[in-house]
């Protein structure tokens, strides 16, 4: 089974965690929640209890990270030294990074963002930290073991494109429908 770890800080969106979470859950994947603290408070006041801190984390036990978005969240989880270093460590093994809305910050201050085509949330200060990726504003973009999604109404796509990714596409597509069949 797939180790994934989704990274919270303080601030995070909590759609942007949840829908992931969820879904990726449904698909038998191993969810690890990893906060700073183990108690986290998203961007609307929801609370959240991580199953570890981010600190004990080792990326040689995970297959993917995932970086919810938010404000303050994304500046938190960019700021958090623990955090870059896992984001590279990650990429450099070739393992799945992923970050949505505004959380691709992280990624650029990990110095993996480099000519990578990349979309998150179109606010001034995502576009000019990302000035070295090729920001395409897609609802979700694949560059090679880096996944960006745009937002909070992304966050389905953003999870499937994720369990695609690791190996679960048929199953992730046959969720979807499932999930929004119409009545």
């Amino acid at each position: 089974m797939k180790k994934i770890a989704i990274l919270l800080e303080n601030g995070f969106e909590e759609i942007e965690a949840i829908i992931p979470i969820d879904v990726l859950r449904r698909l038998d994947f191993d969810i690890v929640l990893a906060g700073k603290n183990i108690k986290i408070t998203g961007a609307h006041n929801i609370n959240i209890d991580a199953d570890c801190l981010i600190d004990e984390l080792n990326a040689d036990n995970l297959d993917a990270i995932i970086l919810p978005g938010g404000l303050p969240g994304s500046t938190n989880l960019r700021d958090n030294p623990k955090v870059i270093s896992l984001v590279s460590e990650m990429h450099k093994a070739g393992k799945l990074v992923s970050a949505i809305c505004a959380a691709p910050i992280a990624l650029q201050k990990a110095d993996i963002m480099k000519n990578k085509k990349c979309t998150g949330y179109p606010m001034p200060m995502l576009k000019d930290a990302l000035k070295d990726a090729d920001y395409t504003a897609e609802r979700v973009e694949t560059d090679g073991n880096i996944i960006t999604a745009k937002g909070p109404g992304a966050s389905f796509e953003f999870a499937v494109a994720i369990a695609s990714y690791l190996g679960k596409k048929p199953q992730a597509h046959t969720l979807m429908k499932n999930m929004f069949q119409k009545i």
